[in-house]
């Protein structure tokens, strides 16, 4: 560094640097010096490669100088800097809380599906709500500003779309869920605006009875398989193994040859909805077709059931729903629990089982159900079986006794 110079300007000195060049010439360092509480103060400026010039250097100690008379303000370049800093935080802060304010509902909802997709089994459904029911309501309005007002709306919305009341009461909880998370995120500082709404109507909080009730018969489950096969081979299988293990769709979609285990006639379930392991049992449909789809000489570590493209499967093929409107299973149909979809097949299974006979535990079990209460849902089909068995004993067991009423009947004159 070259010696300390002083300038045209009262205080303030600079200092040329040996190589440091700006525009062609040494670079100069800008100090300026006062005196504050009877002590001499000397603080650093710049460069004037920074733009520090001597006449800004002049100008700082000026207003510096002048505070320290007065006593406001700033009363050195040190605490002008931490002024400044203090400013340029508080107006990014306020440009922040701008922002915030500002951001509309469909930030949220984009940061909270990329959260599900990682954190819940429900991601897709979710994803589905959001774009079909939530988004055309709410994608734009600022997050701040959703009222009860745009929640009824919503609410209004969805059931006049004669949704399910299970979906409804899923589109305004998924809802619920985003502005707790909004929450948590510091996007909002109010209380949840959702819950006022679901406070004043109670019955969306209730599970709704959305539980299928249709079943095939053994002529309509032949019937449909065989209308299957002439359609597609790949969707019949699938029918076909849910048919006869009660698997879901998903859990089909996720087998892999590993986990079919032909010796022991076993199907191990890795990715089950309960989160919990089970094991299907292979019978005699099922295990030929096995055979048949193993012929092609699939890896262990190959899904079972593939798309053209060889990736994992997501959805059931409409060629199903094709297939079952074409044979008139739905005809006349309009509550949507007695048509015939993919999951009846799996519901017909257990169907099957209750008027075996098969014990509810056992149904449980095979079912993978997490709780008993929704097995019970298939008890009420045993006793019709239960009294047709007693019928038949009775037919059989009790002819003369039968024979013996008729003949009273008659005596006392009452017509057959």
């Amino acid at each position: 560094m070259g010696e300390w110079r002083r300038t045209s300007f009262p205080g303030v000195r600079s200092r040329h640097h040996e190589t440091r060049k700006f525009n062609g010439r040494p670079d100069q360092y800008f100090v300026i010096r006062y005196g504050r509480h009877g002590k001499k103060v000397e603080e650093t400026v710049g460069w004037a490669s920074e733009g520090v010039t001597p006449q800004y250097a002049a100008q700082i100690r000026g207003q510096i100088v002048s505070n320290i008379r007065v006593g406001h303000d700033f009363q050195s370049l040190k605490e002008k800097r931490e002024l400044e800093q203090a400013r340029r935080q508080e107006e990014a802060a306020r440009r922040e809380i701008l922002e915030k304010e500002n951001t509309p509902f469909r930030v949220l909802a984009e940061r909270y599906l990329a959260w599900a997709e990682t954190s819940k089994k429900t991601s897709r459904n979710d994803m589905s709500r959001w774009k079909f029911h939530i988004a055309p309501v709410l994608a734009d309005v600022p997050i701040k500003d959703i009222s009860v007002i745009h929640l009824e709306r919503l609410k209004r919305e969805t059931v006049k779309k004669k949704l399910a009341p299970a979906t409804v009461k899923h589109v305004l909880v998924l809802t619920r869920q985003m502005f707790n998370k909004a929450i948590g995120w510091g996007l909002y500082d109010k209380e949840n605006p959702i819950r006022s709404v679901l406070a004043v109507d109670k019955k969306f909080l209730k599970t709704p009875d959305n539980r299928r009730a249709r079943f095939l018969s053994r002529d309509e489950a032949d019937t449909l398989l065989y209308a299957l096969a002439a359609k597609s081979v790949h969707v019949h299988d699938i029918a076909l193994l849910s048919l006869y293990t009660g698997l879901r769709l998903g859990e089909i979609f996720n087998l892999k040859w590993a986990d079919i285990d032909r010796e022991h006639g076993i199907i191990h379930v890795k990715d089950a909805k309960s989160g919990e392991s089970r094991t299907a049992y292979i019978t005699e449909p099922v295990k030929e077709m096995l055979r048949r789809r193993m012929a092609e000489g699939p890896g262990r570590d190959e899904l079972v059931f593939k798309d053209r493209k060889g990736r994992k499967i997501l959805e059931l093929s409409n060629t199903f729903q094709h297939t079952v409107d074409r044979l008139g299973f739905n005809k006349g149909i309009t509550d949507r629990r007695d048509k015939v979809i993919g999951h009846t097949l799996r519901h017909t299974f257990a169907s099957w089982l209750a008027m075996e006979g098969v014990p509810v535990i056992t149904i449980q079990k095979l079912m993978g159900h997490r709780s008993i209460e929704m097995t019970l849902r298939y008890a009420h089909l045993s006793p019709s079986h239960e009294r047709e068995a007693a019928a038949k004993l009775a037919e059989r067991k009790s002819g003369n006794l039968l024979r013996f009423q008729i003949g009273m009947s008659k005596e006392a004159g009452i017509a057959e």
